[in-house]
């Protein structure tokens, strides 16, 4: 199933008709064929095109928070977060381009702290697991009086990409995306990632060392060696918005990396990587690789994949006084599919339900530098666990 139906599948079971909500996408048909998969609890449907500001407004003015899974969000997501930002909505979304983040940062960070719009990306497996262990080992270490000087995770992960996610990368590497000038984020001279409430540059800052080969890992017992993992760099991009933000430490290092048993399922890893990028980067190869091998948009695993899927994240955080804390953050499904589609509706949730215990005020923010410890109690009373070491 696409994520879409997935996110409606989950706020239908999980809340019903506790709460009001409504589908919304471009296609009549398409939306309501989601909504018809609810059978007698079937939502509002609204029609808008993510390109038609007129429509969007409609939409939004309906609402208090936006749950977005339509991307590539380059293409598809501009519009609805200036039409949110200018309107006092929030929204949320699924996004791992971090490009565009920061273009969004760049136009609408001021706008939405004007108008006390929370606009909250990386709401999914990108980048929750990673963000908000960070800001629980970061608030470990202050309430030691200590900041933090680095923190390394280690990824034990079963979970198959989805076609949207496939067309994203695709849409960045070789797409229109690729030719995307993102000219607004460059006016600021420097990182829009880094971008504090009063619109300089935070003292706060991160550099990702993520690990790029097979390496030993000593600081996870049951699976003693480590490879890279794709999705590190937005995770550790994710973690630098919030810190310039939060204030975890000046100067942090970051590093994470897929967890393995043995240093050959680590090299196998790498290797079977390496195949996939040459054959993605070969024009042929990759148009009968998207033709009759990998999943096409709206497509993902099946739902026996999705169910025997998991991801536990141990984080090792160092302070400046030489403490170390550890925590596991554990998902017992698919995170990259399923379990997104849990982590997108409770991160919105949290806005519209718990808003009044959420402190910060609007901008282009984080899971963990918006909803923090709120949206990490309503994924512990859904299917997450978290404990520290």
């Amino acid at each position: 199933p696409p994520p879409s139906r997935l996110l409606v599948a989950y706020l239908a079971s999980t809340y019903g008709d506790t709460i009001k909500w409504a589908v919304a996408g471009r296609s009549p048909s398409r939306v309501q064929a989601v909504a018809d998969t609810l059978g007698s609890g079937i939502p509002d449907v609204i029609i808008a095109d993510s390109q038609n500001e007129e429509e969007l407004l409609a939409m939004v003015k309906k609402t208090k928070v936006m749950a977005s899974t339509a991307g590539p969000f380059a293409r598809y997501g501009s519009k609805l977060v200036k039409v949110c930002a200018e309107n006092g909505v929030d929204y949320t979304d699924i996004t791992g381009e971090t490009n565009w983040v920061r273009e969004m940062i760049a136009l609408y960070d001021d706008v939405a702290r004007k108008s006390g719009a929370r606009v909250v990306s990386f709401c999914g497996h990108d980048s929750i697991p990673w963000d908000l262990s960070t800001y629980m080992l970061a608030s470990k270490l202050r309430e030691g009086g200590e900041e933090m000087r680095k923190v390394d995770f280690y990824d034990d992960i079963d979970s198959a990409p989805s076609g949207g996610t496939l067309e994203t990368a695709f849409a960045i590497m070789f797409g229109k995306e690729k030719a995307y000038k993102f000219t607004e984020q460059k006016k600021l001279g420097y990182d829009a990632l880094l971008k504090t409430p009063e619109g300089g540059k935070s003292e706060f800052g991160l550099k990702a060392m993520n690990v790029g080969y097979t390496v030993s890992a000593p600081g996870h017992k049951s699976l003693p060696w480590r490879s890279f993992f794709f999705m590190a760099p937005v995770n550790a991009n994710s973690v630098k918005r919030s810190n310039a933000l939060n204030g975890y430490g000046a100067k942090i290092t970051y590093v994470e990396g897929s967890s393995f048993k043995s240093f050959f399922a680590a090299l196998f890893y790498v290797i079977s990587w390496a195949i996939y990028g040459i054959g993605v980067y070969i024009g042929p190869i990759r148009y009968l690789m998207r033709a009759f091998w990998l999943p096409k948009p709206g497509e993902g695993p099946s739902p026996e994949a999705m169910d025997n899927g998991h991801l536990y994240v141990l984080g090792v955080a160092k302070g400046d006084k030489g403490t170390v804390v550890k925590s596991t953050m554990s998902f017992e499904v698919d995170p990259g599919y399923k379990d997104t589609a849990r982590m997108l509706v409770e991160s919105a949730l949290a806005l519209s339900l718990d808003g009044k215990k959420i402190k910060c005020k609007g901008g282009v923010l984080t899971p963990g530098a918006c909803q923090k410890e709120v949206l990490l109690d309503r994924l512990l009373k859904t299917g997450t666990a978290f404990k520290f070491h």
